[in-house]
């Protein structure tokens, strides 16, 4: 399979679990401590909820990041209304939204209706084998970035971390390519396209080929506080309110286009 960053995995499906094991019941006294030692446990690790109408997917991603043992997973839900239900009370620190789900809410929807709950919400969209109808507008609502559900276990760790920790330009990684690949329309575009630099365009097309913060401040020689702030202003001149949108926007502009 072609690697791309912003893909996901599709796992071995593994028996369904609950968020927390039953603890083991230990005399009178000791339990105080117990129950202090389990919250530590799952306050420390990152907490997932995982939303698919497929029960195996659900199943198989759960596994794979309990496997990884740095994350903690919720109780998995399979409709867009679920979705919004758990997250309003759990509040994940992610959440991995599959796109479409028959007859009920999509995935679209429910992305934005969480980003209505928290602004600040981390949502990473899960497609099909091939990218499927909803992208951009996933990405429009608020989504952080796509995974597909045919990469390793090893790369669906690698971007939940990445994701779970907050935007960056590597999540970008291909996503160009699945936009177009999947015949998604785009969304209506603001009225007018910015006039843009020659180096805010230069700027642009590095993040939409998903280097990292890293290689393009080096590329253009300077600091990476002073990318990462031209970067910003980028993303308020487009519109766009995170880097995903950002791609989205110069795929409406047509300022980039993907090889």
């Amino acid at each position: 399979m072609t690697s791309h960053s912003h893909t996901a995995a599709h796992t071995t499906a593994a028996p369904h679990r609950t968020s927390e094991a039953a603890p083991h019941v230990r005399p009178e006294t000791t339990m105080p401590q117990a129950d202090h030692d389990m919250t530590s446990d799952s306050a420390a690790r990152t907490s997932v909820l995982v939303v698919d109408d497929d029960s195996w997917t659900t199943r198989a991603v759960a596994a794979a990041l309990d496997a990884a043992g740095s994350f903690h997973v919720l109780d998995p839900v399979h409709s867009g209304e679920e979705a919004i239900a758990a997250f309003d009370a759990e509040r994940p620190d992610l959440v991995l939204m599959d796109v479409n789900m028959p007859p009920g809410m999509s995935g679209v929807d429910a992305t934005a209706a969480i980003m209505d709950l928290d602004p600040e919400a981390r949502v990473v969209l899960l497609t099909t084998v091939s990218p499927g109808p909803g992208i951009a507008r996933g990405l429009e609502a608020g989504a952080l970035a796509v995974i597909n559900k045919t990469a390793g276990e090893r790369e669906l760790v690698s971007i939940v971390r990445a994701a779970s920790a907050g935007e960056s330009p590597e999540l970008l990684r291909g996503l160009a390519e699945d936009i177009v690949i999947s015949g998604d329309p785009l969304p209506d575009a603001p009225d007018s396209a910015p006039q843009l630099t020659a180096r805010e365009m230069e700027l642009l097309t590095l993040l939409c080929q998903g280097h990292s913060y890293e290689e393009i401040a080096a590329d253009q020689s300077v600091a990476m506080s002073t990318m990462k702030s031209h970067a910003r202003n980028l993303r308020l001149k487009l519109g766009a309110r995170n880097l995903a949108q950002l791609v989205v926007r110069a795929l409406q502009f047509k300022f980039f286009s993907p090889e």
